[in-house]
C-alpha cells in the first residue's frame, strides 16, 4: 500500500506497531473464529500495519483482512 497523509499529501511511511513489550499488534473482532476455536470462544483476530507522516505524525492503523 502507498498511504498519503490526508493533511501534509505526503507519502506516509510504513511501520510495524509493537507494544511496550516487543509483542506485535493484533485486531480482535467479534465474529467468533472458525472451526473448534470458534466453538470454544476464541475470536478472529488479524495483524496489523501503521502509517505514520513523517510531517505531523498522524497514524493511521489498518488490518490486514485479506483472505487466506
Amino acid at each position: 500500500m502507498n498511504q498519503r497523509c490526508p493533511d501534509c499529501d505526503v507519502t506516509a511511511e510504513e511501520m510495524e506497531p509493537r507494544s511496550a513489550q516487543g509483542y506485535a499488534i493484533q485486531l480482535v473482532s467479534d465474529e467468533s473464529r472458525e472451526g473448534i476455536l470458534g466453538k470454544i470462544g476464541l475470536k478472529e483476530s488479524y495483524d496489523a500495519t501503521s502509517y505514520v507522516c513523517p510531517e505531523c505524525g498522524l497514524t493511521r492503523l489498518y488490518a490486514d483482512i485479506s483472505e487466506e
